[in-house]
């Protein structure tokens, strides 16, 4: 993948689909976000990223590495899952779930635990490997995380600059920084994070592994940028990827109250569940 930064060109063929910053001009992406930036995404390999006004370059790198980065794993044809990602005796354990359901934070308590720490946001998964193991690839990115789980995980020492110049989220360094994952691990779980309302009382998590009746639909849900996989036309292969992915994958649920509170108990749920399902 090649990420440059410079002019965007306009394009002169008519949008096939078009959304209220995004268009789509054959498998060709094109973004704007107003006041920040102009992308371009094109081939399931090159970047263009325009800044717009007084943008930074801290201003920008998100859209990159979420939504333009998406659009490449989709115009490649891959699986690609809203999850942070960890390694844990040789294979990979995806933690999905939505926007502020605490992935990160999971993933860190994990990698404080011992495991190492592969992907934060998004899982590039292939599932067409000869074995039929689906394999999932580090992206060499850091954790994201809040200024309160950077607290309570006592990482200060870790942390590097904010996500956004004006968020309270920062960059930081994973346990085993000093020796990432670099190569395409074998996926062995998928864990699906659920909340219980605000209103329940703090208490233990609880785990459990899903039938696949139930998994299927909520994997589906946790596909990134879906609405992407489903302008270029892939939604007949994801299909067949997910279904690929649960005949060899065990998917589970970790029902959890909001807030810091029992992260290192889920992390134990989790290594434990996965473990015993090897």
């Amino acid at each position: 993948m090649q990420v440059r930064v410079g002019a965007v060109p306009d394009d002169p063929e008519t949008p096939d689909h078009l959304g209220p910053t995004w268009r789509l001009v054959g498998r060709r992406f094109y973004l704007e976000v107003p006041g920040v930036l102009r992308l371009m995404v094109e081939g399931g390999r090159d970047i263009v990223a325009e800044p717009l006004e007084a943008a930074s370059d801290a201003d920008i790198a998100p859209f990159i590495l979420s939504t333009g980065f998406a659009a490449i794993l989709h115009q490649r044809q891959l699986l690609a899952l809203h999850a942070a990602t960890v390694a844990w005796q040789g294979r990979a354990i995806a933690l999905c779930g939505a926007t502020g359901m605490g992935k990160s934070t999971l993933a860190a308590t994990l990698c404080r635990a011992g495991a190492g720490f592969v992907g934060d946001d998004i899982a590039a998964i292939r599932t067409d490997a000869p074995d039929g193991v689906p394999m999932v690839w580090p992206d060499g990115r850091q954790h994201r995380l809040w200024a309160d789980a950077i607290e309570h995980l006592a990482l200060a020492e870790r942390q590097g600059e904010p996500i956004r110049s004006h968020m309270r989220k920062f960059h930081v360094a994973p346990e085993t920084a000093a020796h990432p994952v670099e190569v395409a691990l074998p996926l062995a779980a998928v864990v699906l994070l659920s909340s219980r309302d605000r209103n329940v009382p703090p208490g233990p998590p609880q785990i459990e592994r899903m039938p696949l009746v139930d998994a299927a639909p909520m994997l589906r849900a946790e596909i990134y940028r879906p609405y992407l996989a489903r302008r270029m036309g892939n939604d007949p292969l994801l299909f067949m990827q997910t279904a690929a992915l649960l005949n060899r994958v065990p998917v589970f649920r970790l029902d959890r109250t909001r807030g810091l509170e029992y992260l290192d108990e889920g992390a134990a749920l989790v290594i434990d569940a996965v473990t015993g399902a090897a």
